[in-house]
């Protein structure tokens, strides 16, 4: 990771480490990037109260370079990926923090071909930022660039949709969290209006500051009470700018990401779809998928966790399928980056092919007990290194045996030590998982 770009673009509080100024900066360079070009650039955002300002600042950053930059107001991060690609722009820029709190806001910035830009790239841009001169020229009189105000570019991005879905869905009851972000724009156009699902949406009405807020995918409390209550057939829940989402279906279960692949791949499998019959998964991924697949003939390549690594993993081994257990979902065929709605889409389409239900068709997958907690830290990387806590770790992984695993990683995006812990049975998933826990914090102070 850079000194500004993490493993999914800037991140961070807004007028804090992410600032109008370091928006304008990153506009500046790619608004004539390579070598002077006159670039087109478009600029779609979440739903946080920090978004305009920072699309302003990254516009007037664009336009004063020369670029021309169109920008859609709310949308989800997979259009603009989308629509970059289809419509010839030089860069698209979204700017979110996906599923972060709305202090925090984010700017990720994709390629011509609608993939994340290059490390090599990001490495140009923060070489500029932090250079005492500003030796970009800057451009005057008729080639000052333009702004062109775009939302119409979303409905290109809802055909795109709406041709992946079956023309026979199943007729069932959905509610559909939008959290209060990016899906609020587009979900009623998409499932009720154009697809005709007989669906309810919740958390839709944002004001800047709920996006995220015990809410989507990343809060499933809320949409499993409601499923239940309104005796819905199956929730769907995106995150904050809809590039994943998870599933809650009748009685209240949470469908995630490895669920979500191994019924697809199974589908698609079926259908002649699946390349090489192979998928990729991370390493956060439940070794009861892993057992699963074999069972029925399946492979995995296993990268390390961050959609990006499985986005370069498909595309080198040109495999159709892979995500990751926290509902980042990427349907290679279709798309070369996540998508939320797109991955509902899937799941509804298995589900009217089958003819099955959710636990029908999942009988087979036993996903081992497997506990997961964050913890909050001032020096992650510090954390990282110690030696100590390497060896407690292997310490508790050796006693059990071959029969359970223990993850500990770092965030790419925020302070936070994340412990993954997979056991025979939860109560002792929760015993290694907060002895672990406990040494991180000791180690902290």
């Amino acid at each position: 990771m850079g000194k500004y770009f993490g493993t999914d673009g800037v991140r961070g509080p807004a007028n804090g480490k992410l600032n109008a100024h370091l928006a304008y900066k990153i506009g500046r360079f790619i608004g004539q990037y390579p070598n002077g070009k006159k670039t087109k650039i478009l600029i779609g955002r979440d739903t946080r109260i920090s978004g305009p300002m920072l699309a302003a600042a990254l516009a007037s950053g664009i336009t004063s370079s020369g670029g021309e930059v169109y920008i859609i107001d709310v949308t989800p991060t997979p259009a603009i990926s989308y629509l970059v690609g289809k419509h010839g722009f030089d860069f698209g820029v979204m700017i979110s923090a996906s599923h972060n709190p709305f202090y925090d806001n984010g700017i990720k910035i994709f390629a011509p071909n609608g993939e994340k830009l290059s490390s090599e790239i990001e490495l140009e841009i923060e070489k500029y930022i932090d250079s005492p001169v500003d030796d970009l020229p800057l451009a005057s009189n008729n080639k000052i660039g333009q702004l062109i105000l775009s939302n119409k570019l979303l409905d290109d991005y809802l055909d795109f949709l709406v041709s992946k879905a079956h023309c026979d869905l199943p007729k069932m009851r959905i509610a559909i969290d939008c959290a209060n972000g990016s899906a609020a724009a587009t979900a009623k156009q998409l499932f009720i209006d154009r697809l005709h699902l007989n669906a309810d949406l919740f958390n839709d009405n944002y004001n800047g500051i709920n996006i995220n807020d015990n809410c989507g995918s990343t809060h499933l409390k809320f949409l499993k009470e409601k499923v239940l209550e309104g005796q819905y057939n199956l929730g769907i829940a995106f995150d904050g700018d809809a590039d994943r989402c998870l599933f809650v279906d009748k009685f209240g279960n949470t469908i995630d990401g490895d669920q979500v692949m191994y019924l697809n791949a199974l589908n698609m499998k079926k259908h002649g779809l699946l390349t090489n019959d192979t998928i990729v998964l991370t390493v956060m991924s439940n070794l009861g998928l892993k057992k699963a697949l074999a069972v029925n003939g399946l492979k995995f390549e296993e990268v390390t966790v961050g959609d990006k690594y499985v986005q370069a993993c498909l595309k080198e081994k040109t495999l159709s399928l892979g995500g990751e257990q926290s509902g980042h979902i990427i349907f290679y065929s279709d798309l070369n980056t996540g998508d939320g709605q797109l991955t509902a889409i899937h799941l509804l389409n298995v589900l009217a092919d089958e003819k099955k239900t959710i636990k029908e068709l999942t009988k087979d997958l036993k996903i081992l007990p497997q506990t997961l907690k964050n913890i909050v830290v001032s020096n992650k990387e510090a954390i990282m290194e110690h030696q100590g806590l390497r060896d407690y770790i292997k310490e508790q992984e050796d006693a059990l045996n071959g029969n359970g695993r223990i993850l500990v990683r770092s965030s790419g995006t925020e302070q936070l030590i994340r412990v993954m812990v997979e056991a025979s049975n939860y109560q002792l998933c929760d015993e290694i998982t907060n002895r672990i826990v406990s040494y991180i914090n000791d180690i902290s102070y």
